[in-house]
């Protein structure tokens, strides 16, 4: 019962997480040149960064077509944590504007921490918490509007 609440859990971070790749999707949406999004620049505009990020964002929308399965599967599940994990941690080491910078690397160290905690409950079920397991979700919903916000802004 416990590995199904924290594939639930995991399933409902991807629904709240997709919800801010939608938000800012039209404000930049030009694609970066190869050399921008390839390399990290530390001349790196605003625009660049965020089109960067909201190109990350929308790929993990991309998932919400493996949700209902990954609901019984907990396999599945973490394999969507794993594919989450690895594209927060590639959003981050691509953006180099330092104002994008600051919402990438705390929305990648919010879901390091939430996706670490979830591996701990997966091994060790009665580790369950709650608590902190809502502590977790709503650090990382926080830091996601954050980056969010910093790129529907158009700035």
């Amino acid at each position: 019962m416990k590995k199904l609440a924290v594939a639930a859990a995991s399933i409902a971070l991807v629904a709240a997480l997709t919800g801010c790749s939608a938000s800012g999707a039209a404000a930049h949406t030009a694609k970066p040149t190869a050399a921008a999004s390839a390399t990290a620049q530390a001349t790196q505009t605003h625009a660049q960064a965020c089109t960067v990020v909201m190109d990350k964002l929308r790929s993990l929308s991309s998932m919400q077509s493996d949700l209902a399965s990954a609901m019984t599967d907990p396999a599945k599940a973490q394999a969507m944590l794993d594919t989450m994990a690895s594209t927060f941690t590639s959003m981050d080491s691509s953006v180099t504007n330092p104002e994008v910078k600051a919402k990438t690397s705390a929305v990648a160290s919010a879901f390091t921490d939430y996706a670490t905690y979830i591996k701990k409950v997966q091994a060790t079920p009665s580790s369950l918490d709650t608590n902190e397991l809502t502590a977790k979700l709503k650090a990382l919903s926080s830091a996601s509007t954050a980056v969010g916000q910093e790129c529907a802004g158009g700035k």
